[in-house]
């Protein structure tokens, strides 16, 4: 009976009796496990944007890895893609190790390596989001149905592959590292399984030398290694050359419903105030009463408008089977329902009127929410993925509000490193907010639920924020 597959951890603190076992079977392997360590965080800046084994990849058709206590450079071979767009690279000469690349999130890193002898796959920097035990056998049975020698140099022509449900990604770890691609190469051979921010074709439409062809996300094990050589390039920041373009399909793509209120307000001498909506996780439990609050003093101010947004839906939803049809409606709903009666509380304090100068965007697509992002004169959202979709892509300044704990880290430091083009972003005074906390007496809750402590002092806050702003005419 075979060895059933195995995931080890790698951690530079202590490797273990079964990973120093295994560093005896294969030669180099602690030399490599600590420098996929080292390697993980970028360590130029150029790297933020593309990763230098993707930037190889793109140009050559190979990487090395240079090991600095031996002087060894382990060159890749072909590879092999999961649906998971985790790729999983030959090293030339070397039948005994792999090694993989996955991890989105942080630019999609060489994070693992494979052992196919020792039916063993030894993750670097942790576990999570990292390719697994499963995916080291399935990564094993490409190549072996591909009937190609994963020791030897790559006979496929190299072709980008990305996209991501998850916009926030796409833009952040994706978009940037393909127009890094385009930068050097200028052409680019690219499959995208989601293109939630409109086509990629459109967003780098000066390129002519780009041709992206949609794909499948389960279409990518077929990829045949002896014909393409497929990878995911990565990068850790959004690019302001990116979120310009991203503004610029937005305005071109806007639709009459968002042009109509952007000029309604204007000619009324208002600026729009963008203000998010969230009714499940992460989420405060008295945000009716706050927005509320909100959207009177800035509608009885005179000088704004309010836009209600929520979950918007990616430009390729229609089309793209990839996306969770029935999860996305029930949200939408969900969140419709909740900026309704929002609205209603709002008409009984500042008239029907005022009500002119509130547009619900919830389910509206999701270059209209960044194009009304972008004409706003500030923003009070969520922390997370609604907060990114201005704060990524426009100037526009805001303030966040998130759970105690989350307070606790300095997140507009982290928002300014992954966004540096990005408008100026103020997290509430801890003193704002208080945990919720559920039965049993723990401190939190598993939802990162909160509540407003004082509404009227966050109502304060945020007028000093849009008077420090300059949002505020004297």
């Amino acid at each position: 009976m075979s060895q059933a597959w195995r995931q080890l951890a790698f951690s530079t603190a202590e490797f273990g009796a079964e990973l120093w076992a295994l560093c005896r079977q294969v030669q180099l392997l602690d030399q490599v496990l600590c420098e996929l360590d080292t390697l993980h965080s970028p360590r130029r800046a150029e790297d933020r944007a593309l990763r230098n084994h993707h930037r190889d990849l793109a140009r050559t058709g190979q990487f090395s890895l240079k090991l600095p206590d031996s002087g060894a450079v382990l060159r890749s071979g072909p590879s092999v893609m999961l649906d998971g767009k985790a790729m999983v690279f030959g090293v030339q000469g070397r039948r005994d190790l792999l090694l993989a690349s996955s991890r989105v999130g942080f630019g999609q890193p060489l994070s693992a390596v494979v052992l196919p002898a020792q039916r063993t796959v030894v993750a670097v920097r942790g576990a999570r989001w990292n390719l697994d035990a499963a995916g080291g056998a399935r990564a094993m049975a490409l190549f072996d149905a591909a009937g190609l020698d994963w020791a030897s140099p790559a006979p496929g022509a190299p072709v980008v592959v990305l996209g991501d449900r998850n916009y926030a990604h796409h833009a952040w770890n994706q978009l940037g590292a393909l127009a890094e691609i385009l930068r050097h190469t200028g052409a680019a051979r690219v499959l995208a399984t989601h293109q939630p921010l409109g086509p990629v074709q459109d967003l780098f439409a000066d390129f002519p030398g780009l041709h992206v062809t949609p794909l499948p996300a389960s279409a990518l094990p077929g990829l045949d290694p002896n014909h393409v050589l497929p990878f995911a390039p990565g990068g850790v920041v959004v690019l302001p050359q990116v979120a310009a373009r991203v503004r610029a399909l937005a305005e071109l793509r806007a639709s009459a419903a968002v042009r109509g209120f952007v000029a309604r307000a204007a000619q009324a001498g208002r600026r729009p105030v963008w203000l998010t909506v969230r009714v499940r996780e992460k989420t405060a439990g008295n945000l009716a009463e706050a927005l509320a609050a909100l959207c009177v003093f800035l509608l009885n101010s005179g000088q704004f408008a309010v836009v209600l947004d929520g979950f918007a839906v990616p430009e390729d939803f229609a089309a793209n089977p990839d996306y969770d049809n029935a999860v996305a409606r029930r949200m939408i709903a969900r969140e419709q329902s909740f900026a309704h009666a929002l609205c209603g509380m709002v008409q009984a304090q500042a008239g029907e009127a005022a009500m002119a100068f509130v547009h619900q965007a919830v389910g509206g697509g999701l270059l209209d929410s960044i194009f009304l992002a972008g004409r706003s004169a500030a923003y009070f959202a969520h922390h997370g993925t609604l907060q990114h979709r201005i704060g990524y892509f426009t100037s526009t300044p805001g303030l966040v509000h998130a759970s105690p704990g989350i307070l606790r880290w300095d997140r507009a430091a982290t928002l300014r490193d992954v966004a540096p083009g990005g408008g100026a972003a103020e997290y509430v005074s801890p003193a704002l907010v208080a945990d919720i906390v559920p039965p049993g007496g723990q401190d939190g809750h598993p939802d990162n639920l909160y509540r407003f402590a004082d509404i009227p002092a966050l109502v304060a806050a945020f007028a000093a924020c849009l008077a420090r702003w300059g949002a505020t005419r004297a």
